[in-house]
């Protein structure tokens, strides 16, 4: 799913507040040969270790929001140089099914030249999926997590988490919807509630609100974008007082806009979604989403390979300017950040109201946020 968990970029990846800064991550050398994979780990010509070893990356469901973050894999593996040193990194989909997921750890464990992986874990309590994992672990590979992290029980598995604070998320989103609506009903729009970003992303939501807003309903659509745009009108029909409509996960943004637009009723709803699908970017241009919260999946990409590089490598230096806090509560995560995209004009959302959540948080408008995505060759976040 896509789940997300914006952001941009100084030199490692700590999120500043300019809109010129980077993706975190991104260097600013060229890189040598990529040693990006994308059928399975493939040895360039380039690579002179004849056993070459993999760095995968595990997503939930193929989705347009994973394109970043296969550039981050690819700008990572350049400015490392992953083929010279005999290692490839690249981004397997799962077909958004636990059982999927399943299989596919159960597969690498049965393959000798898998160095790590990096998992967005479609269900965060599974318990095949946590032992699948753990088997990996016992065999030497680096486990992390990127967009979306196990269940508290489970987390002690992995050595790392990189992406969005989804609590966060959620209340920044939140923010910005009673910021655009004084009181009403919402309903919150998603993949699947057993996915740890999801639930994170809507509890945060609906704590941030406040009195005067009512939940009607939570709709799941396990992935399936044409159950998404059903959701949709079901909800549309089913809750007349209803006033805003909210994507937790990127493809429902999309969903969302294109059964307002069949119905005519703009002019009903208050639209705050997650992410910023291709599509979905055109849409608030055309003045159908009012605020996107944006993640970071280039960073996402970039940090997970480069992080799990310096693991199997013995690069300390590197792993300790990542995880200064390694060892203590919560240091075995790193925040990619999130931006608040508005549109250019005609909106009463101000970087004020955002100020409390740090700098990990930043606000541009649509013309500007297109100006960072053009800038690292992006089409999507």
């Amino acid at each position: 799913m896509i789940r997300f968990s914006l952001a941009c970029l100084a030199a490692l990846m700590v999120i500043s507040t300019g809109c010129d800064s980077k993706p975190t991550g991104v260097s600013t050398t060229g890189g040598s040969a990529s040693g990006v994979s994308t059928t399975g780990g493939s040895t360039p010509e380039t690579a002179k270790p004849t056993a070459t070893k993999r760095i995968v990356l595990l997503n939930n469901t193929d989705s347009p929001f994973w394109d970043a973050a296969r550039a981050g894999i690819q700008q990572a593996a350049d400015d490392l140089k992953l083929a010279k040193a005999g290692f490839t990194a690249s981004m397997d989909s799962n077909d958004g099914t636990e059982q999927g997921q399943i299989e596919k750890l159960r597969q690498y464990g049965t393959q000798r030249d898998i160095a790590a992986v990096i998992i967005s874990p479609i269900s965060s309590s599974n318990p095949a999926i946590a032992d699948e994992l753990e088997k990996l672990s016992k065999k030497g590979v680096i486990i992390g997590c990127f967009d979306s992290d196990l269940n508290e029980k489970n987390r002690s598995i992995r050595n790392f988490y990189v992406g969005t604070n989804n609590v966060v998320g959620g209340k920044v989103l939140g923010t910005a919807a009673k910021n655009l609506r004084a009181k009403g009903e919402y309903v919150q729009f998603v993949g699947v509630d057993s996915q740890q970003n999801a639930i994170e992303r809507m509890d945060g939501f609906t704590s941030a609100m406040g009195e005067g807003y009512v939940q009607k309903d939570r709709r799941l659509d396990d992935a399936d974008r044409s159950r998404a745009r059903d959701n949709v009108r079901d909800v549309i029909s089913k809750y007349p007082d209803l006033s805003m409509l909210v994507g937790i996960w990127s493809y429902n943004a999309p969903a969302i806009v294109d059964v307002v637009n069949e119905k005519k009723v703009r002019d009903r709803f208050t639209i705050v979604t997650f992410d910023a699908e291709q599509i979905a970017i055109q849409q608030m241009a055309e003045g159908m989403i009012d605020a996107m919260v944006v993640q970071n999946p280039f960073g996402m990409g970039y940090d997970s390979v480069k992080y799990a590089f310096a693991k199997i490598t013995g690069d300390t230096a590197t792993a300790k300017e990542m995880f200064p806090s390694m060892g203590q509560p919560g240091g075995d995560i790193r925040d990619t950040g999130l931006k608040v995209v508005v549109p250019a004009k005609d909106t009463p959302l101000k970087p004020e109201m955002f100020k409390d959540f740090g700098p990990s948080v930043e606000f541009v408008t649509l013309p500007q946020f297109q100006e960072w995505l053009t800038k690292y060759r992006l089409t999507s976040s």
